[in-house]
């Protein structure tokens, strides 16, 4: 054993120093030091053991004093100075990995001897102990198996921290609270009861080894006689565990991201996004919140235009004409995390957001979220489209109007609670506004004639909801016939026929009475009573057209950006000019051109030039994108606000154009 213990005889030097301590044994000594190394050494206890460049091998020596001091000497009462100064040890030296590991080894052994009883140590990144799980942790954890009670998911967390052999990813260090919080969530779920684990036959060995192997010591836990069982022994729901954390850890990995890339994104609705829904209700957001609660002004229903919404979430639309795919999808993302949904919302196959449009907000659990693939929803959404279409030819929505529209949404029976309302908040921005829907009546030409006849009942119920049909709504109905090829006279005869092939007469201005003989009132035995008589045979007749009229209608009615041919201006003259670009007619080859000039152009300059050659953006794009997969089985123009084209793409263009 060595002797640690200072020998007042041992000479020390009056000049000179070895601050970097390479004269010290390996296994230092104050007796084995040389007078040189003797000297440095006191005097850094002298200038308080605070200089960072001294030799490791100085502050072992100290260290092995203050083991024996709490271990050898058993002086209890002093534990707590003598935590406190290896805790400042390590802050200055835990550099070195040797020292650490000892180090805490003693903080660890050291609180057992401290602490009158057993407590739970605190959950850290720094469990980790060396070879062996540390002491404290083994001890708490072997109460818990020696009282049969069950871990819960502090407990369990802190075990598999604690493991030599755990190995934390970067999203778990750095979102260690937010992984603390889903692993509460996930260890619930998969242990609702706690994880019961039955005590092992191995006992704890509750003993201290010194660092400088001079000594060994048996440590009292509050008192106890009775060896607790050791939980280093259990291995069988290790693995669980490990998965388990694994998971959280990849849960986390976007939310890390994006905190590796701007740390200051802790708390904003960002950051929010990206973390898994158990906790994003605890993110920071209460600003945004409160300002669309503004919006909401106490109701459950709000008409608001796009630029409120979008300051209300802090998003920036200065000089946009148009908002991006991704933009609207990320307002759909934020409001759906904050309970409230929207239309239109382009997720659900509406058109696209306008900087200057109207928006219908209602508060709705997780936004309101429907199956927007559902037959029922589909085709009642296109229904709305063409009602509101029919409702708004003359310029002005009447009540009537609006009422019967609702009125259709509701009847649907296939229907739920949130996907009439958020098919009735749509109908109410189309009724606002229904510019959106202008080029709709181009893409009627391509359907059948019993899907034709259907779509022109549907939109004559939708003008004789209110009563009558102005001139107006007439003339949208002659141009809707127009461009379905129907005969136009067939207008009138459909107007006097009524909605859906009505027996009765249909109103077509208001009632002027004239001075005259009256007619007296045919008797009707069929009449027996005052009261209206519902046939209801009809009435499911009626419905059952009206499903059928929505279900063709589903695929045409749709923003105008997914068409599947070129959308060009009503009246354009169509481009026959030859193309350099076999299968792509010379309009759109021109435009491809411009853009293949210099691999990029911006969303402006490209629909600039769209227009100069007539042709619709949006459907240019995605007539050329459609050519592209013919031609490459990829598309060509990507991006959002500034169009571009994938190099290899470019050189297939290239060799396209010079073997034209």
């Amino acid at each position: 054993m060595r002797e640690l213990r200072r020998d007042p005889t041992s000479k020390v030097a009056s000049s000179g120093e070895d601050r970097a301590g390479t004269s010290m044994p390996y296994w230092p000594s104050f007796q084995g030091a040389n007078p040189v190394a003797r000297r440095t050494y006191l005097e850094w206890l002298a200038n308080g053991r605070k200089d960072p460049d001294i030799g490791i091998g100085y502050v072992f020596l100290f260290f092995y004093g203050l083991e024996r001091r709490l271990f050898v000497d058993n002086d209890r009462a002093e534990a707590p100075r003598l935590i406190a100064e290896v805790q400042h040890l390590v802050a200055l030296y835990g550099a070195s990995g040797s020292f650490k590991n000892y180090a805490s080894r003693f903080l660890d052994a050291a609180s057992l001897v401290a602490s009158p009883e057993i407590a739970r140590p605190d959950i850290s990144l720094d469990l980790q102990s060396g070879y062996e799980m540390p002491l404290g942790i083994r001890v708490y954890l072997g109460a818990k198996l020696a009282s049969e009670m069950p871990l819960d998911a502090g407990d369990a967390l802190m075990w598999v921290l604690s493991l030599p052999d755990t190995a934390l990813r970067t999203p778990a260090t750095r979102c260690f609270g937010e992984l603390r919080q889903l692993w509460e969530h996930r260890f619930g779920d998969r242990y609702p009861n706690g994880l019961k684990i039955n005590a092992p036959k191995t006992r704890l060995k509750l003993e201290y080894r010194a660092a400088s192997g001079a000594f060994d010591a048996q440590i009292d836990v509050a008192g106890s006689t009775e060896r607790l069982p050791d939980i280093a022994a259990i291995t069988a729901p290790l693995t669980g565990l490990r998965d388990m954390l694994s998971a959280c850890t990849e849960e986390l990995a976007p939310y890390s991201r994006l905190l590796g890339k701007r740390p200051d994104a802790r708390g904003t609705l960002d950051a929010a996004m990206l973390l898994p829904k158990e906790l994003r209700n605890l993110a920071g957001n209460s600003d945004i919140a409160v300002r669309l609660d503004g919006l909401f002004d106490g109701r459950t229903v709000a008409s608001v235009t796009v630029a409120q919404i979008t300051q209300a979430l802090s998003i920036d639309l200065t000089g946009v004409e148009k908002v991006s795919t991704t933009v609207s999808n990320q307002i759909g993302a934020y409001l759906d995390h904050l309970n409230i949904g929207f239309e239109p919302d382009r997720r659900y196959g509406a058109s696209p957001l306008r900087p200057d449009g109207h928006v219908v907000m209602f508060k709705a659990l997780g936004g309101g979220q429907v199956d927007g693939e559902a037959t029922a929803f589909t085709s009642a959404r296109a229904m709305v489209d063409v009602a509101a279409l029919a409702a708004g030819a003359d310029d002005k929505v009447d009540a009537g109007e609006t009422d019967a529209i609702m009125a259709e949404i509701r009847s649907v029976p296939e229907l739920g609670k949130v996907e009439r309302a958020r098919l009735i908040a749509y109908a109410s921005t189309l009724l606002k506004d229904t510019s959106s829907h202008r080029f709709a009546l181009q893409k009627l030409k391509s359907l059948s004639a019993a899907a034709k006849q259907s779509v022109v009942k549907s939109a004559t119920s939708a003008i004789l909801a209110d009563g009558y049909a102005s001139p107006a709504e007439v003339k949208f109905l002659e141009r809707l016939y127009k461009s379905m090829g129907l005969p136009v006279d067939d207008v009138y005869s459909m107007l006097h026929r009524g909605t859906v092939d009505l027996d009765e007469p249909v109103a077509i201005a208001q009632e002027q009475r004239t001075p005259g003989i009256a007619i007296p009132q045919q008797p009707s035995a069929a009449r027996t009573s005052s009261s209206i008589q519902i046939d209801h045979s009809r009435l499911e007749r009626l419905r059952s057209e009206t499903s059928a009229v929505s279900e063709l209608l589903a695929g045409i009615f749709v923003e105008e950006e997914a068409a599947s041919a070129p959308s060009t201006v009503v009246g354009a003259a169509p481009q026959t000019a030859p193309s350099r670009f076999t299968g792509l007619d010379a309009a759109h080859a021109g435009l491809l051109e411009e853009v293949l000039r210099d691999g990029k152009l911006s969303r402006d300059q490209f629909d600039d030039a769209a227009r100069t050659l007539r042709l619709l953006p949006d459907g240019a794009i995605e007539r050329i994108n459609d050519w592209g997969f013919d031609q490459f089985e990829e598309p060509i123009l990507e991006g959002d606000e500034e169009l571009t084209i994938a190099p290899h793409i470019v050189s297939e263009l290239t060799e396209a154009e010079v073997a034209a």
